[in-house]
């Protein structure tokens, strides 16, 4: 190894190395895009861009799972609609039942369209979304009602809170379901039916009608509008749902164009300034390579003599 390169020599050596490490990170960040590649390109900087990148990955979870709840919700709301429609349908048949002109057997036949309206109901409290029993509070995989036609009612299988939440992107949860005990089956802490149950308030309409009781009739059509404005109003629970998932959605999506513009300015390359660096680098190069083969050479065999 030969040791005794001139002082000049050495300047010279030091400064092409500087000057390459110059065009390899200007080449480096065109290529790539990136100005920082790796922690030793800007160590006083990786803490806040580890920081972006947890945020944005907490970010995109937040809106997956907004996503997943969305079309839960929006089935429920559909289902609700068709449960309020299928009320406005027992409703007329009441009202057509207290008509001067019906008798035993057409208020029969009525009634046997209100159990199949009853019938469809239990049907709806039975809506599945991707597997799940979305009426089925928290235990999802096995509806809450059935259908018995021997009894010609809604038959309870089970009782089951739904205690599911959604986080927004502030870290704020907000409820995203209902059960079926409360939606159509609402009872006291006695364990019996209040005025918004809504089978409870079906089946009495039949009753009334298969045994020709028009007083009972009566009571019952009041108890059906009753059934029918609860209802409503858990209808609305699953518009304000997805109203609150919508706004969730929005902030998380200028959240994500927020925090990828801040990472962006952290480890995004200039590609203008980049071309520029690398082009000035490779002058640099040429201009010192052309300057040093003018300066007078000592070769090996003038050091030997």
């Amino acid at each position: 190894m030969l040791s005794n390169i001139s002082g000049p020599g050495q300047q010279f050596l030091s400064g092409l190395a500087t000057v390459q490490a110059a065009i390899n990170q200007a080449q480096q960040q065109v290529s790539s895009g990136l100005k920082v590649s790796v922690a030793s390109d800007a160590p006083d900087e990786v803490s806040a861009i580890l920081q972006l990148h947890a945020n944005i990955q907490t970010n995109a979870q937040v809106t997956e799972n907004l996503s997943n709840v969305q079309g839960e919700v929006s089935t429920a709301d559909q289902s609700l609609s068709s449960a309020a429609t299928i009320l406005d349908q027992a409703q007329t048949l009441a009202s057509q039942g207290l008509g001067l002109t019906e008798n035993a057997a057409s208020r029969a036949t009525l009634g046997s369209q209100v159990q199949g309206l009853l019938q469809q109901l239990v049907g709806i409290s039975q809506t599945t979304f991707e597997g799940r029993f979305i009426f089925s509070g928290d235990s999802d995989q096995t509806p809450s009602y059935q259908y018995d036609a021997t009894t010609q009612s809604a038959t309870r299988l089970q009782v089951s809170a739904s205690t599911r939440q959604i986080a927004d992107t502030s870290g704020q949860t907000f409820p995203v379901g209902l059960s079926a005990n409360q939606i159509f089956d609402v009872r006291d802490s006695s364990d019996q039916p209040t005025s918004g149950n809504v089978f409870a308030a079906l089946t009495a309409v039949s009753t009334a009608l298969n045994a020709n009781d028009t007083t009972g009739l009566q009571t019952a059509a009041a108890s059906l509008q009753r059934a029918s404005t609860y209802l409503d109003q858990q209808q609305t629970f699953y518009g304000n749902a997805e109203n609150q998932i919508t706004a969730a959605q929005t902030e998380a999506s200028s959240q994500n164009v927020s925090l990828q513009t801040s990472l962006g300015n952290l480890v995004d390359a200039d590609a203008a300034s980049s071309i520029v660096q690398l082009q000035q680098g490779a002058t640099n190069l040429q201009a010192a390579m052309a300057a040093y083969s003018k300066v007078p050479q000592t070769t090996l065999f003038d050091t030997l003599k």
